[in-house]
């Protein structure tokens, strides 16, 4: 059975280049498209989708609200595109819940993957807010304390910003089997299951710093 996705973005050109995309994406049905921001609780909720894409621009401040109201009156997924590029708007956003959050500099690929990341309930956060988040961190006096080695951290570090298994062994000059290793480890070490949950848990804890 199809998702059925509701569209709310306020430009023109994003709005048709995001619907023609998610009408060629096999499995994901767009029920509505919202083109004003005064009609978006309103139709969203009558609506009711399985997911709602959302544009929120730094301008458009009053939308923050408005989602907030949806993600606690809805059972809808949602991945917000924002052209934010202020760690405390994107924190803000992952404080409410929110699964996925691209930016309008994403390629069709990262669109695709986020899209479909959401609707199986997972998280996507693309490389522009993954440099956004980690890169930045706050510093957090309640940090839980872990056993990874520094090498295992320059891993981590490198497995947060996108950089497949290959990428990392030769930004380190390790080979791939070593770092499949590391990576390994780095799981365990932290108990999670999943390369995924390892991006989010280092985003919600702080854990990688420069």
């Amino acid at each position: 059975m199809a998702t059925s996705v509701l569209l709310a973005d306020f430009q023109y050109l994003t709005r048709q280049g995001i619907s023609s995309l998610i009408k060629a994406m096999p499995g994901f049905e767009l029920v509505k498209v919202i083109d004003s921001p005064e009609q978006l609780v309103e139709l969203a909720s009558a609506t009711d989708p399985q997911m709602i894409v959302i544009d929120i621009s730094d301008k458009d401040r009053e939308l923050v609200p408005k989602l907030r109201e949806l993600k606690e009156s809805l059972t809808a997924s949602f991945l917000v595109i924002s052209n934010s590029q202020t760690r405390d708007s994107i924190q803000q956003m992952l404080a409410m819940g929110i699964k996925g959050i691209l930016t309008k500099n994403c390629s069709e690929e990262e669109i695709v993957s986020g899209l479909r990341a959401v609707a199986q309930g997972n998280r996507f956060f693309c490389n522009n807010i993954l440099d956004l988040v980690v890169d930045n961190p706050e510093e957090k006096d309640d940090c839980e304390p872990t056993n990874l080695s520094s090498r295992e951290f320059e891993v981590l570090e490198l497995i947060t910003k996108g950089m497949t298994t290959a990428q990392i062994a030769d930004e380190l000059h390790l080979s791939v089997h070593t770092i499949n290793s590391h990576r390994k480890n780095i799981l365990k070490k932290l108990n999670l299951s999943s390369p995924a949950e390892l991006i989010v848990y280092a985003l919600e804890t702080g854990l990688v710093r420069n």
